[in-house]
């Protein structure tokens, strides 16, 4: 099978010549061809990519997570295409490997991996993936598996539907019936959901991942965690519950986070602070304002995440 690796970039910087860094460093062989899909950077980004021998493709219209994807996809020739972004590591030289061998089942659309925080990452990301790390085997979905998927709640089909284009693969003939399409948030979601209902199989694999994290801002948490409950609830009808947070906000007080340091724990407190915020706004604009009225506040609130 041919592999073609996919990223999305704009002022990608030091970061994307570590990944091509990493990319090429793939055992036993680098990934069959690399597409750079830039949104218009203003720095050496598309120069470094070429240096690189990634093809590069000048996206000149407003960045969208669906159509700017589904364009580096097309200009791509590999029958499996990796997706990433351009500040994300694989954790490993075989993890494009592992990721390819569960193509070998034709009835595989998608593989997804999962996201590692470095080190010396924030505490709300190690304290994720410590309650992430409880599942290390791969899972098979498929939905000939779920006999009551009709009955199911939106919270057990999301959690079906867990695909993370940060660290994903798709087959491309299955993307050319079913592209992302226009998507400004969620688009490996709404996918992971069609393919399966068109009969796919989709894998998750714990063991395939990537090195990301960021540093965020308060005020950029709350609006993320009001984009994201606006689309869990409008696009999948899920609704976020307080306890759900739970377990995460507990394990700031366990030994381990302890000894991250009261700076670490002080930015753990702050982003699950913004995340409940915003789903409390959310609720409020939902209960409170007519549906035209609470897009356009929602849009404006939300533009450019």
């Amino acid at each position: 099978m041919r592999i073609s690796v996919v990223i999305p970039t704009f002022n990608a910087g030091d970061d994307l010549a570590a990944l091509l860094e990493r990319l090429r460093a793939q055992k036993p062989a680098p990934p069959d061809e690399i597409i750079v899909i830039d949104s218009g950077s203003k720095d050496a980004t598309c120069s470094v990519a070429e240096k690189a021998g990634a093809k590069v493709i000048r996206w000149d219209k407003p960045f969208n997570h669906g159509l700017t994807r589904d364009a580096g996809i097309r200009a791509a020739s590999g029958d499996i295409v990796f997706l990433t972004v351009q500040d994300a590591l694989p954790a490993s030289d075989d993890f494009l490997a592992r990721i390819s061998a569960h193509f070998h089942d034709p009835s595989v659309a998608g593989v997804s991996g999962r996201q590692l925080p470095p080190e010396d990452g924030p505490l709300e990301l190690q304290i994720k993936a410590q309650l992430d790390a409880q599942n290390e085997q791969p899972a098979r979905v498929s939905l000939q598996d779920h006999q009551g998927y009709a009955n199911d709640s939106p919270a057990q089909r999301l959690e079906l539907y867990r695909f993370d284009n940060v660290c994903s693969a798709l087959r491309r003939s299955v993307w050319e019936t079913i592209p992302f399409g226009e998507c400004r948030y969620a688009e490996d979601l709404l996918w992971a959901r069609r393919v399966l209902e068109a009969g796919h199989t989709v894998v998750r694999d714990p063991g395939a991942a990537v090195v990301h994290a960021h540093r965020r801002r308060f005020f950029y948490e709350l609006r993320r965690g009001l984009l994201d409950a606006w689309v869990l609830d409008e696009q999948f009808g899920y609704r976020y519950r307080t306890r759900e947070k739970l377990d995460r906000a507990r394990a700031i007080a366990s030994p381990r986070a302890k000894k991250a340091g009261m700076s670490a724990r002080l930015g753990a407190i702050k982003t699950y602070a913004a995340h409940a915020l915003a789903r409390w706004f959310y609720t409020a604009c939902r209960l409170m304002l007519p549906s035209r009225s609470r897009r356009r506040l929602l849009e404006s609130l939300t533009r450019g995440i």
